[in-house]
């Protein structure tokens, strides 16, 4: 035990550096970051559960080297809100959900053309999609945590341009 701890040649272990690339103000830029980011090129993309204009939330972007935060898109209570599952990414387009106001959104990675591709009824198609959305093809796939026909949630498909809606 003691030759193998001789080993270890000294100068060769690298610390770890962490930084802190923005801090939310709970303004207009949003508070509490709920989920993970999606990165493209040297940008990163996420959404806050709070804060923005009407303190419900933002998606924003950020440069990997600190600079640069753009709130792109700030929810209203009327548009949905809360947005608390991941954003995914799939060309210039970021796709999510938002868990109050029960909608999948689509919204360009410059900020551009937010819609609301479904509005859950709160019925059979389920209400609160709190999980992560996935894409194949042209589909996202996600999932509700309440309503169906069992009142016990859904699974449920939609396609990019907001038609084709399956659940």
């Amino acid at each position: 035990m003691i030759a193998g701890l001789g080993l270890i040649q000294p100068g060769r272990a690298t610390a770890q550096t962490f930084t802190s690339l923005y801090y939310f103000t709970n303004g207009t830029d949003g508070a509490y970051p709920w989920c993970g980011l999606v990165l493209s090129g040297n940008t990163l993309y996420g959404t806050t559960m709070r804060g923005g204009s009407g303190s419900v939330g933002t998606v924003f972007a950020h440069s990997t080297n600190g600079s640069n935060f753009t709130n792109l898109y700030p929810f209203t209570l009327e548009g949905g809100c809360e947005p608390n599952a991941g954003l995914i990414l799939s060309g210039g387009t970021l796709y999510g959900t938002v868990y109050d106001g029960n909608k999948v959104f689509a919204i360009s990675t410059n900020g551009m053309g937010f819609t609301n591709l479904y509005d859950f009824t709160n019925g059979n198609d389920g209400y609160f999609p709190n999980a992560g959305l996935i894409l194949s093809s042209n589909t996202l796939y996600g999932t509700a945590q309440g309503g169906g026909y069992y009142s016990q949630g859904t699974v449920f498909a939609v396609t990019t341009n907001g038609t084709g809606w399956h659940f």
